[in-house]
């Protein structure tokens, strides 16, 4: 499985993938050298400063290891972060590789080192070097975290409008961030002033001189921005996303919800016993009963008792054939 897909995530418009196919390459070679290559190099740097403590010992001390596995155990965390959900939220690659290398400084290579030089002094130039190539590829991951950011998110073009990634724009001491449903703003003009709106409740975007206007239902927003007509175009290209997501979103929840009605319809409950037949569909009506030829000596009385029996089986079956289809839509609802 691919760690950082080679196409651009979270959009599946083929004209923004092509538009955008340059940038993302340069910010996907970035993040694997700042989030996939530069840790594990740090892991192993780990890993090696282990192997020197047994140099000249009988038995490596097992305590000895636990750096190499902090280390290794950040890393792994990393990748395992970037791989879920860390790609929706470009503006958390550089703390979270800050955090993660740091982490493995801290824990892994700093601790290794005092322990190598401890147990194998005769190897300190060693293993000061991989001190420094630690301390290195910490600092390198976090300057390439950066750069990646920048190098998809810095120049804001239209088609990062048709993306889910977080779209800021800074100037004029206002910054803009144009999410996935709303927008929001903060504002320092003497005092700091934190605002947003949803897109649901946005009508039109228009541009002015030095802001952009939020036309609502409760009123309009002056929002203002060093470059207006940026700005517009880029959040009127992110609401009609937001619009054609929206509107699949209601096209397939309606399809599962005809979809499950029509299989409601098909239920179909029933259950027999001694030669009496019962079917009840999804409300429990009785849909057919059917009698074999040994009914015919029975008590009138014993015969309504097996039939009310059996209706009652055969409707306890048409419960549990809904609740289970019930439960399959709401999992898969709850899935996508």
């Amino acid at each position: 499985m691919t760690l950082i897909p080679r196409s651009l995530p979270l959009t599946n418009d083929p004209q923004v993938v092509q538009a955008l196919a340059a940038r993302w390459h340069r910010t996907r070679t970035l993040l694997l050298l700042s989030a996939g290559v530069l840790p594990i190099a740090i892991g192993v740097v780990c890993i090696v400063l282990a192997g020197m403590t047994s140099a000249g010992q009988r038995i490596m001390p097992w305590w000895s290891a636990i750096p190499a596995a902090a280390a290794a155990a950040c890393a792994w965390a990393l990748l395992s972060w970037l791989r879920r959900n860390g790609l929706s939220d470009p503006r958390s690659w550089l703390p979270a590789t800050t955090l993660m290398t740091g982490a493995q400084l801290v824990l892994g290579v700093l601790p290794g080192s005092g322990i190598a030089l401890r147990l194998s002094p005769g190897a300190a130039i060693a293993v000061k070097a991989l001190c420094a190539a630690g301390v290195l590829g910490a600092g390198s991951a976090s300057a390439l975290a950066r750069m990646a950011h920048r190098s998809l998110l810095a120049t804001p073009v239209l088609e990062l409008g048709s993306t889910a990634f977080p779209l800021v724009l800074t100037g004029g001491g206002t910054r803009v961030v144009i999410g996935t449903d709303r927008v929001d703003w903060t504002t320092r003009g003497g005092s700091r002033v934190d605002t947003g709106v949803s897109f649901a409740r946005v009508h039109r975007v228009t541009a002015q001189a030095n802001a952009i206007l939020l036309h609502t239902a409760s009123g309009s927003w002056t929002v203002p921005v060093p470059d207006p007509a940026t700005a517009s175009a880029l959040l009127r290209r992110r609401i009609e996303w937001w619009e054609e997501r929206r509107n699949a979103a209601a096209e397939r929840e309606e399809r599962r919800y005809l979809d499950l009605v029509g299989l409601l319809a098909a239920v179909s409950g029933e259950a027999t016993r001694g030669g009496v037949g019962v079917t009840v569909d999804s409300n429990g009506v009785t849909t057919g009963i059917t009698l074999s030829p040994a009914v015919r000596d029975l008590d009138p009385e014993v015969l309504a008792a097996q039939l009310m029996a059996c209706a009652h089986k055969a409707r306890s079956d048409a419960r549990r054939q809904v609740q289970d289809l019930v439960l399959d839509h709401a999992s898969a609802k709850a899935s996508h």
